[in-house]
């Protein structure tokens, strides 16, 4: 048995113990897994291992192939879907294949070629396993892998969530996981297991391009490190290793908060101001994919922006993401919204008539005239989301309209001697920036404030001490803000 051959099993069982030897009593029992095979050293060497270790009654398995000819090398490609097909035969393990046009789909989609590849290959995998009934997808991701992975998100600047590196153990989608079994094993236990049992393999001519960043780093990257240490790959592992304990452990702080904070569709920010910027980037993280449905091209720079919003910015800030969203701070909370949605479509100004119930906006408006100042009951406040104001009755409340605000609105409130902006109000009745132009104000004919819900009644319009007669205007929420 090979040093790959005892490390696979060893992992296999270790990654959840799900992999048992033959049970004596029920022969038949054994689980499906799907081996993603590359015609390369390394996953050769992991299909070859897994029926080995399953023909000597180490593993109870059921082992299938699959391949997925990305058409990216011409003729290059094509052999190397003939020599899995042999392999796989050869082996006695079903094999599934596919032909995708990788290069035209990611010229189509504008999207970088590796990402397009990575994306179509795990989607093929998925609706294999998918129809197959398999348990477990695995790759031959190698240690060698792992540091190349870890050194290529080192130079981008990646923090410990990235410096994890490859995962081992992932959700494919449906009922199937991807395992990644051979981290633990080197480049040169591969060839060693190649070369211990006779076994050919595909060379891809796209592994010594320059133009690749991961072929630098294999070529001329890491042979550098190795003179500094010899075994660096092994301790590139070993840091990702310590990073992911590290990384479970503020990601589970950071999904208990997430838990608190996130209200519908917004993030409350206050349980967060005094969280450390590591955990609380986290909740950022969460908040984003849960309302997105992914993180894809969200950067750090983004995350740090948001950060922002929370820790140094004021209502009303806001920051871009990519794909038309923004984020904006409206007081103590984060909302996600599209582009098109913060400019709504302005509200047609409305009469409002005494006797005749108006909506307008999130609100239902009433008007009653004519009422004795003794008998004058404002329940404003009592009924939630409802608000009155008494008004004192003069001839302009004969072409009240309800409209929306305009630039520059300001009015003098009743008790004071000069004019306060409309915004100022609203800033501090907290009604979010995403509701202001659509928030009803009521107005003369000839435009002058009169009242907005919630707002101080305009001091023209407000009762005096000798006005023995009223007017009430109601205005009851449709909808919660």
């Amino acid at each position: 048995m090979t040093k790959l051959e005892k490390k696979l099993k060893t992992a296999l069982r270790r990654l959840g113990g799900y992999v048992r030897a033959r049970d004596a009593k029920f022969p038949d029992t054994r689980l499906r897994v799907l081996v993603a095979v590359s015609g390369g050293a390394d996953s050769t060497a992991l299909l070859d291992a897994l029926v080995r270790l399953r023909e000597s009654d180490q593993l109870a398995v059921t082992v299938l192939a699959a391949h997925l000819n990305h058409q990216l090398r011409g003729e290059e490609s094509d052999e190397d879907e003939r020599f899995i097909r042999e392999l796989a035969a050869r082996l006695g393990a079903p094999i599934f294949t596919e032909r995708i046009d990788v290069g035209a789909q990611a010229r189509a989609a504008k999207q970088n070629l590796e990402a397009t590849a990575r994306r179509l290959r795990y989607d093929f995998l998925r609706r294999v396993a998918e129809q197959n009934r398999v348990n477990f997808v695995l790759t031959a991701h190698t240690q060698d892998d792992q540091a190349e992975t870890i050194l290529m998100r080192l130079l981008r600047g990646a923090g410990a969530e990235g410096l994890r590196g490859i995962h081992e153990f992932l959700p494919l989608g449906g009922q199937a996981k991807l395992i990644r079994p051979m981290l633990g094993v080197t480049r040169a236990e591969v060839i060693e297991h190649c070369e211990h049992y006779g076994l050919a393999f595909r060379a891809d001519s796209s592994n010594v391009d320059p133009g690749f960043t991961r072929n630098r780093i294999r070529g001329e990257l890491l042979p550098l490190l190795r003179d500094f240490n010899p075994r660096v790959e092994e301790a590139l592992s070993r840091t990702a290793e310590l990073l992911t304990n590290d990384d479970a452990c503020l990601r589970d702080l950071a999904a208990g908060l997430f838990a608190a904070a996130g209200k519908d569709s917004s993030l409350d920010i206050v349980p967060l101001l005094d969280v450390v910027p590591a955990i609380r980037r986290r909740v950022l993280r969460l908040w984003l994919k849960t309302q997105r449905g992914g993180l894809r091209r969200v950067e750090l720079a983004h995350i740090e922006a948001i950060d922002d919003l929370i820790s140094r910015s004021q209502s009303g800030r806001r920051v871009e993401l990519p794909e038309g969203l923004i984020v904006t701070r409206e007081f103590n909370h984060l909302k996600l919204i599209r582009a098109d949605e913060r400019a709504p479509t302005r509200l047609e100004p409305v009469e409002l008539k005494e006797g005749a119930p108006q909506n307008f906006g999130d609100f239902r408006f009433t008007l009653e005239c004519g009422i004795a100042r003794k008998n004058l009951e404002v329940n404003n406040g009592e009924k939630q989301e409802l608000f009155a104001a008494s008004l004192r009755e003069c001839e302009e409340l004969g072409g009240l309209r309800l409209r929306t605000r305009l630039p520059g609105d300001a009015y003098i409130p009743a008790g004071a001697r000069r004019a306060v902006k409309l915004k100022t109000f609203m800033i501090r009745l907290k009604i979010p920036l995403s509701q202001r132009d659509k928030y009803p104000v009521l107005v003369t004919a000839d435009d002058r404030i009169v009242w907005a819900p919630g707002l101080p009644v305009a001091r023209a319009f407000a009762l005096n001490a000798s006005d023995e007669r009223c007017a009430l205007v109601a205005a009851e929420r449709l909808s919660k803000i």
